[in-house]
């Protein structure tokens, strides 16, 4: 379950180029917004699909923003049952994705303001040496920011909570759909 949001937050940071596939086969575009690499397989968003490929044997599942399901390339005809898992995968999918990407900002920015804080501290230190400003002065200034960083943080670890939550509802979802849906069921590499 943490893996998930591991990686759900590494493909936040991530951004690569891919090429194109041959004509008599589903097309992919050449640009690709996020990669990232779990346990033999490398997961791709490109142009509002998901595609995961098993590196050993280079099998594909892919889901695109229509809730298409392809598998090597293969589109699936999907019952209503199977459908519905495919569009709740992708749309919780793509969900988590934005989480990250909201926490990934928000964290960069606690990040940047942490720093600023030790730059104050270190001016700090001069104002105390050569002013009345004293060291129970800085300590209380430097306590005060403090305290509003790590209020900041424990709203992003509240986030990051909630992101692990619905990566096990996505991981939940993965086994559902081995189960419903035959031609995932016998990759033995899908999660």
């Amino acid at each position: 379950m943490k893996k998930i949001a591991v990686v759900l937050l590494a493909l936040s940071l991530t951004v690569l180029l891919a090429g194109s596939a041959t004509a008599d086969r589903h097309i992919h575009s050449v640009h690709v917004d996020h990669h990232t690499h779990l346990n033999g397989v490398d997961i791709y968003f490109e142009d509002g699909s998901i595609i995961f490929t098993d590196c050993e044997f280079g099998e594909t599942v892919e889901i695109t923003e229509d809730y298409e399901l392809y598998v090597n390339d293969r589109l699936v005809e999907l019952d209503e049952n199977q459908q519905q898992l495919v569009r709740e995968y992708y749309d919780l999918f793509d969900e988590i994705i934005e989480e990250a990407k909201d926490i990934g900002w928000e964290g960069a920015k606690i990040g940047v303001s942490g720093a600023k804080l030790g730059l104050k501290a270190l001016g700090g230190l001069f104002k105390v040496i050569f002013t009345s400003y004293d060291s129970d002065d800085l300590e209380r200034d430097m306590e005060r920011e403090a305290d509003r960083l790590e209020a900041k943080a424990k709203v992003l670890e509240r986030k990051a909570e909630q992101i692990e939550d619905l990566a096990e509802d996505l991981e939940d979802l993965a086994y559902d759909m081995a189960e419903d849906i035959p031609e995932i069921g016998e990759l033995d590499w899908w999660f």
